[in-house]
């Protein structure tokens, strides 16, 4: 059973609300595009420094892939003939209908990580009883560009 460092709602709703208000007084229309830029950018910052920060998503990284392949028009069945990513982890992963809240769980859970973990650290623990997902397993992943 996965159950390390689940997102809920209740934890990341208040935070999701202000995002959505921050970026919609700015004139944002496209809210979930600009936090998926957000966090492309900042991959791309660590790359230029040798990290594929994709990796530091840890367990969360299947859902932020499949929220940014939606967001791009990939279609869900696509998505998970391309990845190879075991459905039931995307969905462990992942605030249903909410998608932004989601993605800050990610971070939030990222930033945690990177103070802890070795850098381009692939293997990571879904529960207490070993079971764990290698995100190198997944060839078609997403990757920072070293």
């Amino acid at each position: 059973m996965i159950n390390k460092f689940l997102p809920t709602l209740e934890k990341f709703q208040e935070l999701e609300d202000q995002y959505i208000e921050y970026f919609s007084t700015k004139g944002e229309k496209d809210v979930l595009g600009r936090v998926i830029s957000n966090m492309k950018g900042t991959v791309e910052i660590q790359a230029s420094q040798g990290v594929d920060a994709w990796l530091a998503y840890g367990t969360y990284l299947p859902a932020v892939e499949r929220i940014i392949a939606l967001h791009q028009g990939e279609s869900e069945e696509a998505f998970y003939i391309r990845t190879k990513y075991p459905e039931k982890i995307v969905n462990a992963y992942t605030i249903p209908e909410h998608d932004i809240a989601t993605l800050i769980a990610a971070d939030k859970y990222s930033r945690i990580h990177q103070h802890t973990v070795p850098v381009n650290t692939s293997t990571w623990p879904l529960n207490d009883d070993g079971l764990h997902i290698d995100l190198l397993d997944f060839k078609n992943r997403l990757k920072a560009n070293i």
